[in-house]
């Protein structure tokens, strides 16, 4: 028979290292989980025990931006789990930066064309989840994970096999 046994825990409380004056601006800024953006989700996950976690991290932290939008991120996808999707992100809170060529949307494929596949992302499962990410612009599709106009895309030849440009290119010089 094995026993076992935890020692209890001596340390005093955790207390938030936040000094007087900025502690205020941390809390207003975690209790945005608590705004009418976040409503739909507040009666299946409560956003009382984010906005505690957001205050200490963000105090511990020194009021770093970043971490109130990774406490904000982990709230959301905990109400994704419980089917509410929430669109929180803008051109001012919390940004996704993006790439050139491309910009953000809160529902892109899991599954985006490519100059190896244009029609992926038609072709894709329309029931596959999307989320959040960026997204290559009109006329731009992802190459080597950069978003690329449809003109720099190669071909592909009758046994299906793909050339990009370059390849094209180099092959087109050494015929001459």
């Amino acid at each position: 028979v094995l026993l076992c046994s935890c020692l209890s825990d001596l340390r005093e409380d955790d207390v938030p290292p936040c000094t007087a004056e900025n502690k205020p601006v941390i809390e207003s800024q975690c209790n945005v989980l608590k705004s009418d953006k976040f409503k739909a989700c507040h009666n299946l996950v409560k956003p009382e025990d984010f906005v505690q976690i957001c205050i200490y991290d963000m105090c511990q932290y020194d009021g770093m931006k970043s971490t109130l939008c990774d406490i904000v991120q982990v709230y959301v996808d905990n109400c994704k789990n419980h089917g509410i999707t929430i669109k929180w992100r803008n051109s001012t809170f919390c940004p996704l930066p993006c790439p050139p060529h491309s910009h953000y949307t809160d529902c892109v494929s899991t599954c985006p064309s490519t100059c190896n596949d244009i029609f992926a992302s038609s072709l894709c499962e329309k029931t596959e989840k999307c989320t959040e990410g960026c997204e290559c612009d009109d006329n731009y599709v992802l190459s080597n994970g950069k978003c690329v106009p449809l003109s720099k895309c190669g071909c592909r030849d009758d046994d299906n096999n793909y050339y990009s440009v370059s390849i094209l290119w180099n092959k087109s010089l050494a015929v001459k």
